[in-house]
């Protein structure tokens, strides 16, 4: 990842914030990975992570003309409470680069949110300062001298990560919060199922119309159209949704969970190596982003 895939990067979260309504509090570029404190002002944090890995891994593989996976894991996500825990996360995440070693002087390093919270002129368009400065109880100029102080009082010492406690929780905040946080959850659980549920059976049927592939032949090789789309759709299904293996295969008669991952597999080993089925995907993908 070098000068240029940052700035790419960062202009995703730029653009990110504009295109889905967020809010950025906090963020950190290191090697290999990044961490950043995001609001979101409906249920579109899965969406918007989509995008962000997908449109970044698109961008980076084309540029470096590679065809791997670029993220192989899922994101960890934590819910964070933002009256009392916003400016200890901050304070962690600012410290990173110094903590693992990528940068020996901290308020120099550019791939962070940190220039902006003790120097005013550093501040980016996309980032909100105030609502972790406002947490010191000063005017601008003097909360972030003190935030400042804050993080220079890290640098004497190993900052332990505030989530290492959690005990498998990813909610962090008081009694009250965890509280509120899982009544919300499962008050909207029977919602969002059902909303998953819909939007898997749309991206089915538009992935299985037969005139997507009815067309298609590729030189020496036989092709089973109905078990190419049926790979598709199980293949856009992994991409956009969170139905884990058991979920998806619910919708495909005697298939078992355990053949999910490898169908997506395969239509993904297809497109790459036939451009005769990525001519068909990139568009059919296309109409599939436009039903989320």
């Amino acid at each position: 990842m070098d000068h240029i895939d940052k700035l790419y990067f960062v202009n995703l979260l730029r653009q990110q914030k504009i295109r889905s309504n967020l809010k950025f509090y906090c963020y950190v570029l290191l090697p290999g990975k990044f961490s950043f404190i995001m609001e979101t002002s409906s249920n579109n944090l899965t969406n918007s992570m989509h995008r962000i890995r997908s449109d970044y891994a698109n961008y980076f593989n084309r540029r470096h003309n590679r065809r791997d996976k670029l993220f192989r894991d899922r994101y960890t996500c934590y819910i964070i409470e933002k009256k009392n825990f916003l400016g200890e996360v901050s304070y962690y995440l600012h410290l990173l680069p110094k903590q693992d070693g990528v940068t020996k002087s901290l308020f120099q390093y550019k791939w962070s949110s940190l220039p902006g919270y003790i120097n005013k002129e550093k501040r980016e368009d996309w980032v909100d300062y105030d609502c972790i400065l406002s947490t010191f109880k000063e005017e601008s100029q003097k909360a972030s001298l003190n935030y400042q102080k804050y993080i220079k009082k890290g640098l004497k010492k190993q900052i332990a990560s505030p989530f290492e406690n959690l005990g498998g929780s990813i909610i962090l905040g008081s009694k009250d919060f965890k509280k509120e946080i899982q009544k919300k959850y499962h008050s909207n659980k029977t919602n969002s199922q059902g909303n998953e549920d819909a939007i898997a059976k749309k991206i089915i049927k538009l992935a299985t119309q037969p005139q997507h592939w009815s067309s298609l032949k590729l030189k020496n090789k036989k092709i089973d159209h109905a078990i190419l789309s049926r790979n598709a759709a199980i293949y856009f299904l992994k991409k956009y949704t969170d139905l884990s293996n058991q979920q998806a295969s619910t919708y495909f008669k005697s298939l078992k969970k355990s053949s999910i991952s490898k169908m997506s597999q395969r239509f993904n080993l297809m497109k790459e190596k036939y451009e005769a089925v990525k001519k068909i995907s990139v568009p059919l993908e296309e109409k599939v982003k436009k039903l989320l």
